[in-house]
């Protein structure tokens, strides 16, 4: 096929290739080049790394011993949602071991860097051994030079996502909503082990930007004073009023100011214990009202239950170092847009958790001043950013920048990634397209199994939108959230 038709073919969202698709697309997009003028990785900025409508290529060497030291010593994954890991001395806080590795960025040399595996249910779930989800430090020892400004980034594997764009649609659509959210880049990852791995293609990643104080300095000016991440803690619960005991619970990732950890516990104690009738009217004084707002319409729009929807986790609180305010930052994105668990199409915009599993949410939809102030903004996301022209839009971009890669990525396949931009879903009997929520491949993912992946992609965010508007509309009943693991219909 001529390389002007193939890639013309490319941008046919939702058309199924032909058996020449993967020879077509290798010829359109070569793995080993880049068309887009190289960046510098030391000179650069973020925005070129994450702005450029490029796909990078990343290429790690590591020496044998030091690959053989990677793996956790449990076997399964980190220390989050039952990753089980017990600390050594060896180790660092994610249970996972860090090594050297040689860096080669779109051609160019970079020098030695720091790698270590990252992730829980992404790493038991990974389609391949070679396709586990990596951290890159760049600051390490006596080695302090940056990568594109950044000090880390990661390479997440795109677990459980056969459409390898889950984690940066859901990522774009918080972004665009005014919550502050990582940026996301694609990559092919190519790893070389002596003696073991010869430059072989891991397959497609996506780069994510890591949230750590350079994430919030090139955002808000400044670094913050307080940064934690929870995994798996039951709610928000008051701990009392030292510090440390949060520094551990919360998974601390900064160290602290007094007064930032402060506002944390105060705005910890005041959810926990306000009465009712102050809940509304004092909220402010500690949160930063709209954000959160946003935060949890989004969640709840692209379906994604593997956060504080209905797991107690893939989430950081800080304090604006301005207003003084707690704001939310999501975390964790390959399983959005139904990839969690089936039946979730419907989730109720507001009802989306289970009682008790997100008292925060439950209380403020429990308030009619500000569920109305929810309602007005589950109605602006679904009018502007999340509207399905410019969800296709996002996907047709994505799909130029990475078709050829994903159709030769081992861990997938053709098969696989096409499914996932179909017009329709499969049929079912006498030609009535199913619904995505019943799809047969609709599994959760997070049970160690590779192969399991979400809903079709496409047809997931065009039957999500209906239902959305819907709900508002009062035409269609939402299905409630449902806390932890709990399966869905036919489950």
């Amino acid at each position: 096929m001529p390389r002007a038709a193939c890639l013309a073919a490319l941008l046919l969202v939702g058309a199924a290739l032909g058996k020449g698709s993967a020879l077509c697309a290798a010829a359109a997009f070569p793995l080993a080049a880049s068309s887009a003028a190289a960046l510098d990785p030391l000179y650069s900025s973020a925005d070129d790394l994450f702005g450029a409508a490029r796909l990078h290529t990343v290429e790690l060497t590591i020496s044998g011993a030091d690959f053989a030291r990677m793996p956790p010593a449990n076997g399964r994954g980190g220390r989050g949602m039952g990753g089980g890991w017990q600390g050594t001395p060896n180790d660092d806080s994610s249970g996972y071991t860090r090594v050297p590795a040689a860096l080669r960025f779109d051609g160019q040399d970079f020098g030695q860097i720091s790698v270590r595996y990252k992730g829980n249910s992404s790493y038991r779930g990974a389609g391949t051994d070679l396709k586990r989800s990596l951290k890159l430090e760049f600051a390490h020892g006596d080695i302090h030079h940056r990568f594109f400004g950044l000090r880390v980034i990661n390479l997440n594997n795109n677990a459980f996502d056969g459409s390898q764009m889950r984690e940066t649609l859901a990522y774009d659509v918080f972004r665009q909503a005014e919550v502050p959210a990582p940026r996301t880049a694609y990559a092919r990852v190519y790893l070389t082990v002596p003696g073991q791995h010869e430059h072989e293609y891991a397959g497609l990643f996506t780069i994510v930007e890591q949230v750590d104080q350079t994430f919030f300095k090139q955002r808000w000016g400044r670094k913050v004073g307080v940064l934690v991440k929870p995994e798996g803690l039951s709610g928000l619960p008051d701990l009392g009023n030292d510090w440390q005991a949060y520094a551990k619970s919360y998974s601390s990732k900064v160290k602290a100011h007094p007064a930032d950890a402060q506002r944390l516990i105060d705005f910890v104690q005041f959810v926990d214990h306000a009465p009712d009738q102050n809940f509304a009217a004092h909220l402010a004084d500690y949160l930063d009202v709209d954000e959160f707002l946003r935060f949890l319409a989004v969640q709840a729009l692209i379906v994604n239950s593997d956060s504080p929807l209905a797991m107690n986790h893939n989430y950081y609180l800080t304090v604006h170092p301005d207003s003084g305010k707690i704001v939310w930052v999501p975390w964790d994105m390959n399983m959005a847009f139904g990839g969690f668990r089936r039946a979730e199409l419907d989730l109720s915009l507001f009802r989306p958790s289970a009682p008790g599993v997100f008292p925060l949410a439950g209380r403020v939809l429990n308030d009619p001043a500000l569920l109305q102030r929810y309602r007005h903004t589950l109605q602006m996301l679904l009018d502007t950013d999340m509207t399905r022209a410019r969800m296709e839009a996002q996907i047709r971009r994505g799909l130029a920048e990475i078709h050829a890669a994903a159709l030769l990525d081992p861990a997938g396949g053709a098969a696989q990634f096409e499914v996932n931009f179909a017009e329709r879903v499969p049929a079912r009997a006498h030609g009535v397209p199913a619904r995505v929520d019943e799809f047969e491949d609709d599994n959760f993912g997070g049970v160690g199994m590779r192969g399991r992946n979400g809903p079709p992609l496409r047809a997931f965010i065009v039957q999500r939108i209906v239902s959305a508007r819907e709900q508002l509309a009062g035409t269609r009943t939402g299905v409630p959230g449902r806390a932890g693991f709990s399966m869905g219909l036919g489950q």
